[in-house]
């Protein structure tokens, strides 16, 4: 069985009237297009979702951080006692007649 013999046994086929169909050549084309050239493509898709999932573990993150700073603001606004112990902690204040010492620890 020759080239040409085995050539026009697969132009009969269905898989080869399929490819020679002017109307499935210009889908696939479309789709190659839509897949990987658009602007809007499967790749530029998929990073965008990815960044959605990141941004939303960062929103929640941030939601707890802000919950967090608003109970200890509550807290320091209501309690006189625990309002010195940051400012004594976080600023180094200090009464007049005491001393501070600041010890570092090396990492």
């Amino acid at each position: 069985m020759g080239l040409k013999e085995r050539w026009a046994t697969f132009s009969e086929t269905r898989v080869a009237k399929l490819l020679k169909n002017k109307f499935f050549i210009t889908g696939m084309a479309f789709l190659i297009w839509v897949s990987f050239f658009d602007s809007n493509n499967l790749i530029e898709w998929s990073r965008v979702i990815f960044n959605i999932g990141k941004q939303e573990s960062q929103k929640e993150y941030y939601k707890e951080s802000i919950k967090q700073t608003e109970e200890k603001l509550q807290e320091l606004s209501s309690n006189r006692d625990s309002l010195e112990k940051f400012a004594r902690e976080q600023f180094m204040f200090k009464e007049d007649d005491e001393d501070i010492f600041i010890v570092e620890t090396k990492p």
